[in-house]
């Protein structure tokens, strides 16, 4: 029977404070509309220096506490995007002793003075950056930074003799993975200026800004790699990419651009590769700090829907023009908007709210971007026919799980099976419990495939539901190999249980043709 390995996530933070802009600040109700330019003639000798003693005093390095509820465990191997959080059980900070982290506070399992165990038992100590926003006291960082948090310190410097302030968190959007923390200080503070990403140019000159491994204020430099890169994790989000070395400390800080202006937040990098690291977007942050600064938390639109995007592969077997651009739907989820308003899988979106789509990222941008509870017109091609429904905006659910309610049926006959380059087995409620998926949920379960097979080169992974063949549901092995019986291509709809139990739903074509 196939089982679903653990996945256990550490949660370790660091704090990065803001920088002075000099005559400009961030204002939630205007917001700021200064645009990068391009370079004109040398660059300035030590315009890395200016930046670094513009932005530096205005960075804050975050410590975290919380209660220790179960062994941590690190990432796996294969994991993409490893958030910057380190076990930072027994380290210290600044040259302290280990387990104490700023402040003097004995860290998990140390004795106090007294010599008695911290009477609120073991504590975990986290380290992470974020930069200040605003005079009053309003800090920038990553919402997996504080997630966790039990208290929050916040230091302005490194000085020995400084003793950190109380953080209070006033607003959260772990879709977008921001939080917005508060001080209360007598120190005078020097907001950062947010500059527009939408304009950043691939190749520009940046500067990463952070609190790396409890080290203290550290600035390196590199340039935008790419920009519209996609997260797994955080789909609303395209991040920059960029090739500053960034580290374990550095979640939460600031990535700045020549002018002085921080055009994202730096979140996550690639495990397995140097030098590619990922920041959100300040523009995409730009529109939710007045949700945050207000509520404390952010309302989207939702309309219940998972899609793909199109490829001629897929166009050909679906039917569906050549020249057709859009994403298609794979997954509707039952009694949501769009399966009120009539959407169905397979539906090529090209337009939402009379924009024009030609993407997932750009979708999901459209529907955010419409108020709960406003109704909107949604185009799509069915078929190579063009429909239009209604739909109307829902508010988009949190961590919750939707899912499907299909049924089962009993076994027939076994049919003659072609080589598919996979085992197949049947789904049972205790299989779909171990895999993190609904007890009724319906289709075939991949237990393995062969390197190099039909359904390796499709993409099929161990662990694949198999839910539907040529938009038509299969429930069991028996009813797999009875509609698969020819060595030609399958359109095949499979839904894909993620490392957070977060489902995907594909469309794949599996192509059994010699």
């Amino acid at each position: 029977m196939l089982k679903k390995a653990p996945i256990t996530i550490l949660v370790t933070m660091m704090a990065v404070a803001a920088f002075y802009s000099g005559s400009q600040r961030f204002s939630a109700e205007g917001g700021s509309t200064a645009i990068a330019a391009s370079i004109q003639g040398p660059i300035e000798a030590n315009i890395f220096v200016n930046l670094a003693k513009k932005i530096v005093p205005s960075v804050v390095n975050i410590s975290t506490f919380s209660t220790v509820k179960r062994q941590l465990s690190p990432w796996g191997p294969d994991d993409f995007l490893h958030r910057f959080f380190q076990d930072m059980f027994r380290r210290g900070g600044r040259g302290e002793a280990p387990g104490t982290p700023p402040g003097g506070r004995p860290g998990p399992d140390e004795e106090d003075e007294r010599g008695s165990p911290d009477p609120r038992g073991p504590r975990a100590m986290s380290l992470g950056t974020g930069f200040i926003i605003d005079d009053s006291g309003l800090i920038l960082t990553n919402n997996h930074v504080v997630a966790e948090a039990d208290e929050i310190k916040i230091s302005f410097t490194e000085a020995p003799d400084e003793k950190p302030t109380d953080g209070e968190v006033v607003g959260r959007d772990p879709e977008l993975d921001v939080a917005l923390i508060k001080v209360k200080t007598k120190r005078e503070l020097a907001p950062v200026l947010l500059g527009d990403s939408d304009n950043l140019e691939v190749g520009e000159y940046v500067i990463a800004v952070g609190n790396p491994f409890g080290q203290g204020h550290s600035v390196t430099h590199g340039i935008i790699s790419a920009k519209g890169r996609l997260a797994p994790d955080f789909p609303l989000a395209n991040y920059l990419q960029t090739d500053a070395p960034i580290n374990p400390g550095n979640s939460g800080g600031p990535l700045v651009n020549l002018k002085g202006e921080v055009i994202g937040i730096n979140n996550a990098i690639e495990q397995r590769a140097q030098g590619i690291g990922f920041a959100i977007p300040i523009t995409l942050v730009k529109k939710v700090l007045p949700q945050l600064k207000s509520k404390g938390t952010v309302s989207r639109g939702y309309i219940g829907i998972l899609v793909n995007e199109l490829t001629p592969e897929l166009a050909a077997k679906m039917g569906v023009k050549q020249e057709t651009q859009g994403p298609f739907v794979t997954h509707v989820y039952p009694g949501e908007p769009a399966d009120q308003a009539g959407i169905k899988p397979y539906d090529v979106i090209q337009e939402f709210n009379k924009q024009p789509i030609r993407s997932g990222s750009e979708l999901i941008a459209a529907v955010t971007a419409v108020p709960v509870g406003d109704s909107v017109p949604i185009k799509v091609s069915r078929a190579g026919e063009e429909k239009t429904f209604t739909i109307k905006i829902a508010q988009r659910p949190g961590a919750q799980t939707l899912a499907e309610k299909p049924k089962t049926k009993k076994k027939g006959k076994q049919p003659p099976r072609v080589e598919t380059g996979m085992i197949l087995e049947d789904l049972t409620p205790d299989t779909a419990r171990e895999l993190g998926l609904p007890e009724k949920a319906s289709g075939v379960l991949v237990s393995e495939t062969a390197y190099g097979g039909p359904a390796d080169k499709a993409g099929l992974m161990r662990g694949d539901l198999i839910m539907e063949i040529d938009r038509k549901p299969v429930k069991s092995v028996d009813a797999f190999y009875s509609a698969v019986k020819q060595k030609k291509s399958y359109l095949l709809r499979v839904r894909r249980v993620g490392p957070q139990n977060n489902d995907a739903f594909l469309v794949i074509v599996l192509d059994l043709k010699d």
